[in-house]
């Protein structure tokens, strides 16, 4: 996957609030009351205010000043969208115009995303949005990510879910179709669920983040996979679910990641209703524990019925 998956995210940027907390405060009670001159032009009068008046000018000032860059740098980064919109639960902001053909078709791609992934995995939706952001390009996307998650900056697309909704982000290039679709899936997966296991929600991930036509038969991971069993490879789906980082996941967990989700979606009725239990205990909040251990429950020898499910699909 793309993306990093983390609760509260926090840019650790100065906040203008902050600088307030430069300033020393000083109780006017303390100063010593400035009394004008007789026949002083209203200039003087304005320079030898009272002190407790001029501090409040001052701090008026201040105020006024920092709320006036706090809207500034609203404005600015408003300015940066060019055009916005919704379906489902997605509110979609982007660099660019949505209104050409490909733009259009891919919002539609999205809003049948959620549907699928929610009707599939029989998942109920929250209210809780999800923001997508449209990048016109890598350094436009890098230069946002910065200020707000540094770590994602070299990824060409991110999905953080936050306390108050989850995020997209992505940036135009060849294919990024494809990173909308596997991050979003992330988003729907997060909407729903109070926990992913990380290499279930990669292989969901992997699983649709292909065109609808394609993911039962036209994912690159099939052909792949079948070379791989032709020259003896073998699932480890203990050490799938022991990986605690993104780190743990490269390729070829990616790709077996994905061959479980395919299994569990496409097999025997015994493995679809495992992983629909599974989801299901997740939901509602009860403990799902390990699903190697409810999938060797329901159908023995899993990892012989999945290598022969995967070479034998059409």
């Amino acid at each position: 996957m793309l993306g990093v998956h983390r609760q509260g995210v926090s840019s650790g940027r100065r906040t203008d609030l902050d600088l307030i907390g430069q300033f020393r405060v000083i109780h006017p009670q303390n100063l010593p009351m400035v009394t004008p001159q007789e026949g002083a032009s209203p200039a003087d009068q304005v320079l030898l205010m009272p002190a407790s008046k001029w501090i409040s000018t001052c701090v008026a000032g201040l105020l006024w000043l920092v709320a006036g860059g706090s809207a500034l740098t609203l404005r600015a980064e408003d300015s940066q969208w060019v055009d916005s919109t919704s379906t489902g639960i997605f509110q979609i902001r982007a660099e660019y115009s949505l209104s050409d053909g490909d733009s259009q078709k891919l919002v539609e791609q999205i809003n049948q995303l959620q549907t699928d992934v929610q009707q599939m995995l029989n998942l109920e939706p929250t209210r809780q949005p999800v923001e997508i952001s449209l990048f016109r390009s890598k350094s436009s996307y890098q230069s946002h990510l910065s200020k707000r998650v540094p770590e994602g900056v070299n990824r060409p697309a991110l999905f953080v879910q936050g306390t108050d909704m989850g995020r997209v982000y992505v940036y135009k290039r060849w294919g990024f179709d494809t990173d909308l679709r596997h991050e979003s899936t992330h988003a729907v997966l997060h909407n729903a669920l109070p926990y992913v296991p990380m290499w279930l929600d990669e292989g969901l991930a992997e699983y649709f983040e292909v065109s609808a036509s394609k993911r039962s038969s036209g994912n690159p991971h099939l052909t792949s996979l079948r070379r791989s069993i032709f020259f003896g490879w073998r699932p480890n789906l203990a050490k799938l679910e022991a990986a605690e980082d993104l780190s743990d996941m490269g390729a070829s967990e990616y790709r077996e990641a994905w061959a479980w989700a395919h299994f569990m979606l496409h097999g025997p009725p015994e493995v679809r209703q495992v992983l629909a239990d599974y989801l299901y205990d997740i939901q509602s909040g009860d403990p799902a524990g390990l699903l190697k251990d409810r999938l060797e429950a329901a159908l023995p020898h899993t990892d012989v019925r999945m290598i022969e499910h995967i070479r034998t699909w059409k």
